[in-house]
C-alpha cells in the first residue's frame, strides 16, 4: 500500500507541475490542464494523509510508548 501511495504522490506532483506550466505559458485548453492539476493536488494530499496515518499507527504499536 505504501508503494501505491508513493506512486500517487509522484503522479500528483507531475500533474500539478503540468498544470503550473500550462498556466504560465497559456497553453490551449487551459481549463483541462487546471482540472488535471486539481487531481494532482488531491493525489498529493491523499498520499500524504495515508503516510501520516500509517506512521501514527506504527508509533502506537510500539510497546515502549505505553510503558511510562
Amino acid at each position: 500500500m505504501k508503494r501505491i501511495a508513493l506512486f500517487a504522490f509522484i503522479l500528483g506532483v507531475v500533474l500539478a507541475t503540468l498544470a503550473y506550466f500550462a498556466e504560465i505559458y497559456d497553453w490551449v485548453g487551459l481549463q483541462e490542464y487546471l482540472t488535471v492539476g486539481f487531481t494532482g493536488y488531491v493525489l498529493i494530499i491523499s498520499s500524504a494523509a495515508y503516510y501520516m496515518s500509517s506512521v501514527l499507527y506504527e508509533w502506537s504499536m510500539e510497546p515502549a510508548v505505553w510503558e511510562a
